[in-house]
């Protein structure tokens, strides 16, 4: 596994956006990227048991299997990160996997500060086909918390991270046996969510999103698009310098 820092330049906002780069090859990381697999498998038959079973709806099931896989790979490579991050720079603050008990009310990763205090950090992950730069700066968005018809209001937490995959989807498991490469691309607090002028709700369904077939529609609260908001390095110092 290698990780790099980059940069993206978004002419249409004249503005730099930090971001990391994680790139995983098979040969190399084949232990980690079966981890990834297996946890996916296990996620993904919670999600929806059903289709998991019904031989006769694998192209579903296997959306599904994306996503969940894609999901166990970006609350990995952020947790990773901000953990490295904190060693580096001394903040004795721990970034934990949680233990799955409520997928509607999940929390994808929970900050232990010194003192035992926590806040909770939501991930969320696309696969943008046309390229980073492009998710980044024109197509895609920060992803808060969502209502709908079933469920009125969603848990809000204390931060929304951001992982983009360059591929299209229907490809990324065929690739996990080869090479890919995954980019933290920034984020949001819940406060930004809620009163940047670039926050808004909007209905659509993200690609991280396994939706109960009877949810007809999802009103997401987002920031748009991902330039909006903080870039890598400045949604991990916030993290760092939150109150306790």
């Amino acid at each position: 596994m290698k990780i790099i820092d980059d940069e993206i330049y978004c002419e249409n906002q004249d503005k730099k956006f930090k971001i990391v780069k994680f790139i995983f090859k098979n040969n190399e990381d084949s232990y980690q990227i079966n981890e990834f697999i297996k946890e996916g498998k296990i996620l993904a038959t919670k999600l929806n048991p059903v289709l998991a079973r019904d031989g006769t709806r694998n192209r579903k099931f296997k959306t599904i299997l994306t996503n969940a896989i894609a999901g166990i790979i970006s609350e990995w490579v952020w947790r990773n990160w901000l953990n490295q991050k904190s060693k580096e720079e001394n903040k004795h603050i721990s970034f934990n996997k949680t233990k799955l008990e409520d997928i509607k009310n999940q929390i994808d990763i929970k900050v232990i500060f010194l003192d035992e205090t926590s806040k909770d950090i939501e991930v969320r992950s696309s696969f943008p086909y046309t390229g980073i730069k492009n998710g980044v700066c024109k197509v895609f968005d920060i992803i808060g918390w969502y209502t709908n018809q079933i469920k009125i209001a969603e848990i809000k937490k204390d931060y929304y991270l951001r992982c983009l995959f360059p591929y299209k989807s229907y490809e990324f498991l065929d690739l996990l046996n080869v090479e890919f490469e995954v980019y933290l691309t920034g984020g949001a607090t819940k406060e930004m969510l809620e009163n940047s002028v670039h926050s808004k709700n909007k209905e659509f369904i993200p690609y991280d999103e396994i939706k109960d077939e009877n949810i007809k529609t999802t009103e997401y609260r987002v920031i748009e698009p991902i330039i909006n908001a903080l870039d890598t390095q400045e949604i991990k110092n916030i993290i760092f310098g939150a109150k306790k």
